[in-house]
Protein backbone atom coordinates (compact mmCIF):
# COMPACT_ATOMS: atom_id res chain seq x y z
CA UNK A 1 0.00 0.00 0.00
CA UNK A 2 1.44 3.86 -1.23
CA UNK A 3 1.60 5.35 1.86
CA UNK A 4 -0.66 9.09 1.49
CA UNK A 5 1.16 12.43 3.62
CA UNK A 6 -1.27 15.38 3.28
CA UNK A 7 0.21 18.58 4.00
CA UNK A 8 -1.30 22.04 4.15
CA UNK A 9 -0.57 25.45 6.40
CA UNK A 10 -3.08 25.79 8.66
CA UNK A 11 -5.29 22.71 9.67
CA UNK A 12 -6.20 21.97 6.80
CA UNK A 13 -4.56 18.17 6.26
CA UNK A 14 -5.66 17.38 9.46
CA UNK A 15 -9.12 18.49 8.96
CA UNK A 16 -9.65 17.23 5.22
CA UNK A 17 -8.35 13.94 6.51
CA UNK A 18 -10.51 13.11 9.74
CA UNK A 19 -13.32 14.41 7.08
CA UNK A 20 -12.47 11.68 4.96
CA UNK A 21 -11.79 9.01 7.47
CA UNK A 22 -15.44 9.75 9.23
CA UNK A 23 -16.84 8.28 5.44
CA UNK A 24 -14.01 5.59 5.24
CA UNK A 25 -12.45 4.34 8.62
CA UNK A 26 -9.70 2.85 6.49
CA UNK A 27 -7.37 6.06 5.44
CA UNK A 28 -6.02 5.75 8.81
CA UNK A 29 -3.64 3.17 7.85
CA UNK A 30 -0.87 4.59 5.90
CA UNK A 31 -2.51 8.07 5.67
CA UNK A 32 -0.97 10.75 7.52
CA UNK A 33 -1.56 14.87 7.66
CA UNK A 34 1.09 17.44 8.37
CA UNK A 35 0.07 21.10 9.07
CA UNK A 36 2.41 23.72 8.45
CA UNK A 37 1.89 27.05 10.66
CA UNK A 38 1.71 29.96 9.16
CA UNK A 39 5.18 31.54 10.14
CA UNK A 40 6.94 28.14 9.05
CA UNK A 41 10.18 28.15 9.72
CA UNK A 42 11.09 26.59 6.20
CA UNK A 43 14.40 24.79 7.24
CA UNK A 44 12.61 23.01 10.34
CA UNK A 45 9.78 22.06 7.78
CA UNK A 46 12.35 20.90 5.24
CA UNK A 47 14.02 18.81 7.78
CA UNK A 48 10.93 17.34 9.20
CA UNK A 49 9.10 16.63 6.25
CA UNK A 50 12.72 14.40 4.78
CA UNK A 51 12.85 12.41 7.60
CA UNK A 52 8.62 12.14 7.62
CA UNK A 53 8.94 10.84 4.03
CA UNK A 54 11.82 8.46 4.63
CA UNK A 55 10.06 6.90 7.39
CA UNK A 56 6.48 6.41 5.45
CA UNK A 57 8.83 4.91 2.30
CA UNK A 58 8.12 0.99 2.95
CA UNK A 59 9.62 0.69 -0.95
CA UNK A 60 6.51 1.71 -2.85
CA UNK A 61 7.00 5.19 -2.68
CA UNK A 62 4.74 7.94 -0.85
CA UNK A 63 1.95 10.26 -2.68
CA UNK A 64 2.36 13.97 -0.96
CA UNK A 65 -1.33 15.82 -1.60
CA UNK A 66 -0.67 19.91 -1.12
CA UNK A 67 -3.30 22.56 -0.83
CA UNK A 68 -2.35 24.26 -3.69
CA UNK A 69 0.15 24.81 -6.50
CA UNK A 70 2.77 27.35 -5.48
CA UNK A 71 2.12 27.38 -2.40
CA UNK A 72 4.45 27.26 0.76
CA UNK A 73 3.16 23.61 1.45
CA UNK A 74 4.03 22.15 -2.31
CA UNK A 75 7.08 24.35 -2.49
CA UNK A 76 8.94 22.66 0.46
CA UNK A 77 7.53 19.31 -1.10
CA UNK A 78 9.03 19.79 -4.69
CA UNK A 79 12.37 19.04 -3.78
CA UNK A 80 11.48 15.59 -2.62
CA UNK A 81 9.78 14.86 -6.12
CA UNK A 82 11.36 12.00 -7.74
CA UNK A 83 9.24 9.70 -10.45
CA UNK A 84 7.89 6.55 -8.94
CA UNK A 85 9.64 7.12 -5.49
CA UNK A 86 7.80 10.68 -4.25
CA UNK A 87 5.07 12.08 -6.48
CA UNK A 88 3.22 15.35 -5.67
CA UNK A 89 -0.56 16.02 -6.31
CA UNK A 90 -2.05 19.45 -5.64
CA UNK A 91 -5.23 20.71 -4.91
CA UNK A 92 -6.32 18.21 -2.31
CA UNK A 93 -10.06 17.75 -1.43
CA UNK A 94 -12.63 15.48 -0.07
CA UNK A 95 -13.61 13.30 -3.12
CA UNK A 96 -9.73 13.00 -3.86
CA UNK A 97 -9.33 11.19 -0.23
CA UNK A 98 -12.43 9.50 -0.65
CA UNK A 99 -11.51 8.04 -4.31
CA UNK A 100 -8.43 6.77 -2.19
CA UNK A 101 -10.28 4.84 0.20
CA UNK A 102 -11.59 3.01 -2.88
CA UNK A 103 -8.20 2.86 -4.67
CA UNK A 104 -6.02 1.59 -1.77
CA UNK A 105 -7.25 -2.19 -2.58
CA UNK A 106 -5.67 -2.32 -5.77
CA UNK A 107 -2.10 -3.34 -6.60
CA UNK A 108 -1.42 -0.35 -8.67
CA UNK A 109 1.91 2.13 -8.87
CA UNK A 110 2.57 5.71 -7.56
CA UNK A 111 2.04 7.35 -10.88
CA UNK A 112 -1.23 5.09 -11.60
CA UNK A 113 -2.49 5.98 -8.23
CA UNK A 114 -1.28 9.73 -8.24
CA UNK A 115 -2.86 10.34 -11.72
CA UNK A 116 -6.05 8.53 -10.98
CA UNK A 117 -6.73 11.09 -7.86
CA UNK A 118 -5.77 14.45 -9.91
CA UNK A 119 -8.84 13.00 -12.15
CA UNK A 120 -10.73 12.48 -9.35
CA UNK A 121 -10.35 15.69 -7.63
CA UNK A 122 -10.89 17.42 -11.51
CA UNK A 123 -13.54 15.74 -11.89
CA UNK A 124 -15.46 16.54 -8.03
CA UNK A 125 -14.94 20.46 -8.97
CA UNK A 126 -18.65 21.88 -10.87
CA UNK A 127 -20.86 24.85 -11.58
CA UNK A 128 -23.89 23.49 -9.89
CA UNK A 129 -25.84 25.78 -11.82
CA UNK A 130 -24.66 24.54 -15.38
CA UNK A 131 -24.23 20.79 -13.89
CA UNK A 132 -28.00 20.88 -12.48
CA UNK A 133 -29.18 22.58 -16.01
CA UNK A 134 -27.55 19.73 -18.40
CA UNK A 135 -30.23 17.52 -16.62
Amino acid sequence: MIPVLVLTHGDLATAILESARMIDPHLVEDTDAVTLPWEVDTDAATTDLRKRLKAMDGGDGVLVLTDMFGGTATNLALPFLEPDRIEIVTGVNLPMLVKLGSLRGLDIPLHELSSRLAAAGQKSIRLASEFLRRR
